[in-house]
């Protein structure tokens, strides 16, 4: 981009080698750093319930004192925007009361009996993935980037590849425990608070602090068999992913991954166990540093024609996290290389966190405008549709697609409010599909001009027209007003009143917008206050 900034255009020059020789090594670093020191800190301290009350009561007291000094800020928490997963970078906390949550990072119970795991909002699933495996269990819901926190899940944006069975991740919770802005320890279920238990998924924090939260887990094989079916037109793709998705026993696990506008490979999965040397040589260790890229592989079909093969479990669940999904090779355009992989490939990907932090403010700005990080959950049934606007709007490949099961609770539904008209015939529930699209546009690629505000904008009017949902921690270019209208505020805000948490807490806008000064609105914000006075008069 010829006319983007001097420090865009430095950080483009340099990226290769910074990745290669500061970010990756200092990733690595980092991740043995965390893996020793948390074996060290069980070893020490074995955790107890006792000292997961202190730490609430900690959070409390933060609270208690807020209270006292006159409430004169709104709260968040201190963590910094760039250990977060979302595209934002700049702080927009400023002028906040911070309070201290960071602590709270501990597994603290495992009910095998009952088939719940207790945990504290900052565990990441890959520290989920190391404690449960072992064990013979996985999340029912195991998202599958490693960094990715349980809070941030359960409070935001969660799904996976079997989501199509069991619906977003908020939908394997059991119980929060959260500190209200008074100070106050609430445990709520579905039924002991209904109210508060379905408005918390999709609040992102504008409730209280969540300290704790009880998941289902569930059996996990050794293995995943894995069935990779090649398409060849959206229509194709999009019969046999609705075929497959509303099966009432169908495979555990099923996803797709669009290569170009017709092409697309369906993967169809489910836990296995070895027990026979042929289906032992049939093993691929995919996440094997020498390994090619699982989407690389995963294109293969479309040359060779239909395969199975079986994954560790493991691998399965954490297959992106060495390419970053496909984002890796924007980056290091070789990183697939079999020598790169030779060479580099042992240390692993960089952390997403620290790509941010490197970046830098002006950095962000400019690739908010020249590189897309999109999704958007819309209607299965639409999924051809979606894949055409994608092409149009991005022309980003390989295209995510992860069908999900969204239920329907009446007034009890919270922020994700479906149709009654997109569900299925006889279900309290439909059939929607995560659409992915991340990377640098096809025009951006070829040296034409893109508008990431029209081609955002458009993107999200399309999906609140279709009775779907964008991804909050993405880049979104709407006003507060258009996300009222893409999500049903209706119970979260009933909520927030009645604990005090709406002069609290900002709203779900104030913490999932850009940062200040990335995006002007005005010449929108003016056409709605425009027709407001219209409608008033």
């Amino acid at each position: 981009m010829a006319n983007a900034p001097w420090q865009f255009r430095l950080l483009a020059f340099v990226r290769i080698p910074m990745l290669m020789f500061v970010v990756i090594p200092l990733s690595f670093a980092l991740y043995w750093i965390r893996l020793w020191g948390s074996y060290v800190y069980w070893a020490l301290t074995c955790i107890r319930t006792d000292t997961h009350q202190q730490r609430v009561a900690s959070v409390s007291r933060q609270l208690i004192a807020w209270n006292k000094s006159g409430r004169a800020k709104k709260l968040r928490t201190s963590r910094a925007n760039w250990l977060s997963m979302s595209t934002r970078l700049l702080s927009n906390k400023q002028g906040c009361h911070l309070i201290d949550v960071g602590h709270l990072s501990n597994i603290l119970h495992l009910d095998e009996k009952e088939s719940t795991v207790t945990i504290e909002p900052m565990v990441t699933f890959g520290q989920l993935t190391d404690y449960l495996m072992p064990r013979g269990l996985c999340m029912k819901c195991h998202i599958e980037m490693e960094s990715i926190t349980v809070g941030g899940a359960a409070m935001g944006f969660g799904l996976e590849t079997n989501s199509h069975a069991v619906g977003f991740f908020q939908e394997t919770v059991v119980e929060y425990e959260l500190v209200t802005p008074d100070g106050e320890v609430h445990r709520v279920t579905a039924d002991s608070d209904p109210d508060l238990f379905y408005a918390l998924p999709w609040s992102y924090g504008t409730i209280g602090f969540i300290t704790s939260i009880k998941c289902r887990v569930v059996k996990a094989a050794p293995y995943i068999h894995v069935e990779y079916t090649p398409t060849f037109s959206g229509e194709e793709l999009s019969r046999k992913l609705n075929s497959l998705a509303s099966m009432e026993k169908g495979p555990d696990f099923l996803e797709a991954t669009a290569y170009d506008k017709e092409k697309a490979v369906i993967q169809c999965a489910s836990f296995a166990h070895i027990e026979t040397w042929s289906q032992r040589f049939m093993v691929n260790h995919i996440n094997w540093w020498w390994k090619p890229f699982y989407y690389k592989w995963v294109e293969t079909a479309l040359s060779r024609g239909a395969f199975e093969e079986y994954i560790p479990t493991k691998h399965y669940y954490h297959r992106f996290t060495r390419s970053i999904f496909w984002e890796l090779e924007d980056m290091i355009p070789f990183s697939n290389h079999w020598l790169y992989r030779l060479l580099w490939g042992w240390m692993g990907a960089p952390e997403v966190s620290l790509l941010k932090l490197f970046q830098g403010p002006v950095v962000r700005r400019s690739s908010m405008y020249a590189h897309a990080v999109q999704e958007s959950i819309v209607p299965l049934k639409i999924l051809k549709e979606g894949i055409d606007r994608f092409d149009s709007w991005y022309g980003i490949y390989p295209l995510l697609i992860f069908p999900v099961r969204v239920y329907d609770r009446g007034q009890k539904s919270g922020m994700i409010h479906p149709r009654k008209s997109l569900l299925t015939k006889g279900k309290s529930y439909g059939m929607w599909v995560d659409i992915g699209a991340y990377g640098v546009p096809r025009q951006i690629k070829e040296g034409k001009p893109w508008s990431a505000k029209k081609v955002v904008r458009e993107m999200e009017h399309w999906c609140r027209d279709q009775g779907g949902w964008q991804a909050l921690y993405t880049d979104i270019f709407c006003t507060e007003k258009e996300l009222q209208q893409m999500f049903d505020h209706s119970l979260l805000e009933k909520v927030r009143k009645r604990f005090g948490s709406d002069a609290a807490f900002g709203s779900v806008y104030s913490k999932v917008r850009p940062e200040p000064g990335m995006l002007d609105l005005s010449d929108i914000l003016a056409e709605e206050a425009k027709e407001e006075g219209k409608e008033e008069s």
